[in-house]
């Protein structure tokens, strides 16, 4: 039975939290454009500039998964775990995380996200 190098199971565990990740943000920033802020364009911009930057990431996750021939698959999600199926040099592998990590991966990765987006203000008073 073949089983995934550190750096493939790194790789796909990179490809899953940044594709939650994403679509955590997307649907974040989709909540916040219709929230009643008063000032909503400054939470808005660093949703935005998380996302750009999360994006070059997982561009080159992507490109990592093809180089190595690698290709992942949510089969199976209920409260307590997520399944995945891991193609890899012809054979199948499936992978359960538990929801609660999952969620405080992708939740540290948002924040990493946020504290190296720099804001850039036009002009400071």
């Amino acid at each position: 039975m073949a089983v995934l190098s550190r750096e493939e199971e790194q790789i796909v565990e990179s490809f899953i939290f940044l594709d939650i990740a994403r679509k955590v943000l997307e649907k974040d920033l989709s909540r916040l454009q219709h929230a009643p802020l008063k000032i909503k364009e400054p939470y808005i911009r660093l949703i935005e500039a998380a996302l750009e930057k999360l994006s070059t990431h997982m561009y080159r996750t992507k490109w990592e998964m093809k180089q190595a021939d690698l290709q992942v698959q949510l089969q199976r999600m209920d409260s307590t775990f997520s399944e995945y199926s891991i193609f890899f040099r012809g054979y199948v592998v499936t992978a359960k995380y538990l929801n609660p990590h999952l969620r405080n991966q992708v939740s540290r990765m948002i924040e990493q996200l946020f504290t190296d987006t720099p804001a850039k203000p036009k002009q400071l008073y």
